[in-house]
């Protein structure tokens, strides 16, 4: 007997068509004859559903189908607890040794003949395929004719559209719409089809939701609602538009209580424990779920860090971030104080400052910040201790000119392909300004591009 493993904790999911509707069907079994056990979610991890069917005699042309046979089990039992057929609409307590029928409803009666309708079309393409991969492509295949040939059938019961209906769309389970030829589109649950044009009469025969940016993200609105939180999709709160749950923004919570182990100036051994005090910490707040990455909300911010302990971040916990003087930059509080050259302080008044500013220089490597052009000015005015511990800087990257003060100038660095002149990490696979300035003289002679590379220096 042909069997399918459609939902099961012990394989990877790919996608079945019909995975919606067993578990439709499996909760229900176990509603009625194992509360105890039965799924709140299609992805719990707890239960096994096969799927198969059974054939009478082998003929040509369509196969006889007597019964279409679902197996469910717990993922902890050998063998199945349930034995559900289609026809009659029942199953038996393998278990107390009953048959039991299901009461009918739209729902399991939908399921059911969803089910019956995919099973034959799946039986009549005569192909056994071993690979979970390719079978649920080929299902999907198969249950999208069926989808665009119950489209364009819906279609035809709507008087006000009949007249522009094209009939050969019907007879070959075309995929493009019936009335204005466009694409038809699918849910990437139940693979229910509907227009992709809004302009098109055919888009609201069924509604669906379609993330704007991935054009491939799409649910009906019965799946949209039965995934719940586990949905790929969901409503931007501010545009009221589908979007992938991915690209809403959302805030973790500000950190509470960050203690960290301060480092000598200039050490890069704070990052780790930063990383690690933002993961054990407690949070002012659960994440809290923001707009779409077309709109934006008011007082929401992101921080320059790429180690900070939200990609967004919410008024409420923005509200002791640091802006440099040109605004180009913005960090939150904890990233300006604890995570290196995101946030460039002078030693002396202490202005923010960034590297797009311009107005003050920093070691590429330790971090550690002169005067800022104002405070240099009046360098005479400085205190001796803060001179002292000022970095000196000895070298500077050939391409971006970074500096390097006098205490890192002998770590390893990387060097120019061409002359072994210093890059900064940032402008290791580039050449300095002076050898691409050589390059592009010879590419013109020659006509030929130049090959680039860097070298590791100690």
């Amino acid at each position: 007997m042909p069997t399918w493993t459609i939902i099961s904790p012990c394989e990877k999911d790919y996608d079945h068509p019909m995975r919606m509707n067993v578990f439709r069907i499996m909760k229900t079994v176990y509603c009625m004859s194992d509360p105890s056990n039965e799924p709140s979610a299609v992805d719990e991890g707890k239960h096994i559903a096969t799927l198969g069917y059974a054939v009478l005699q082998e003929k040509p042309g369509s196969p006889d189908l007597p019964s279409v046979v679902m197996d469910f089990r717990l993922c902890t039992q050998s063998v199945a607890q349930f034995v559900v057929t289609t026809s009659p609409m029942q199953y038996v307590d393998m278990a107390r040794n009953i048959c039991i029928l299901i009461p009918p409803c739209k729902l399991t009666v939908s399921a059911m003949a969803d089910i019956d309708e995919f099973v034959f079309m799946r039986s009549i393409s005569f192909r056994g395929l071993n690979n979970p991969v390719e079978e649920c492509d080929l299902a999907r295949r198969i249950w999208q004719q069926v989808q665009a040939k119950r489209y364009h059938r819906r279609l035809l019961q709507q008087e006000v559209i009949g007249d522009i209906i094209d009939f050969a769309c019907y007879e070959t389970r075309s995929p493009r719409c019936s009335i204005c030829d466009s694409n038809l589109i699918y849910c990437n649950g139940c693979q229910v089809a509907s227009c992709e044009s809004d302009n098109c009469p055919g888009s609201s025969e069924p509604p669906l939701a379609r993330c704007g940016r991935h054009q491939k993200e799409v649910l009906c609105l019965p799946c949209f609602e039965e995934r719940g939180c586990t949905a790929e999709l969901e409503k931007c709160p501010e545009c009221k538009s589908s979007c992938c749950t991915r690209d809403i923004s959302s805030c973790n919570g500000h950190p509470i209580d960050i203690q960290l182990i301060p480092g000598l100036p200039g050490s890069k051994s704070v990052l780790p424990k930063l990383i690690v005090a933002y993961a054990k910490s407690a949070r002012v707040h659960s994440p809290k779920r923001g707009c779409c990455m077309e709109c934006e909300l008011p007082g929401w911010r992101s921080c320059n860090s790429t180690l900070c302990w939200s990609k967004t971040i919410c008024p409420e916990c923005a509200s002791g971030g640091v802006a440099c003087l040109c605004q180009e930059v913005w960090a939150c509080d904890l990233c300006a104080e604890h995570s290196p050259g995101v946030v460039i302080r002078c030693p002396r008044c202490d202005r923010p400052f960034c590297r797009s500013c311009s107005y003050i220089d920093e070691c590429q490597d330790c971090h550690r910040a002169h005067l800022c052009y104002d405070c240099a000015e009046e360098e005479s005015d400085v205190d001796d201790g803060v001179m002292m511990e000022l970095p000196k800087f000895v070298a500077s990257c050939g391409s971006c000119q970074a500096k390097v003060c006098d205490r890192c100038v002998s770590h390893s660095a990387f060097s120019c392909a061409g002359c072994s002149q210093r890059l900064c990490p940032s402008c290791r696979t580039s050449l300095c300004d002076d050898c691409k300035q050589w390059s592009g003289s010879d590419d013109e002679e020659s006509g030929t591009g130049g090959d680039t590379g860097a070298d590791l220096e100690v």
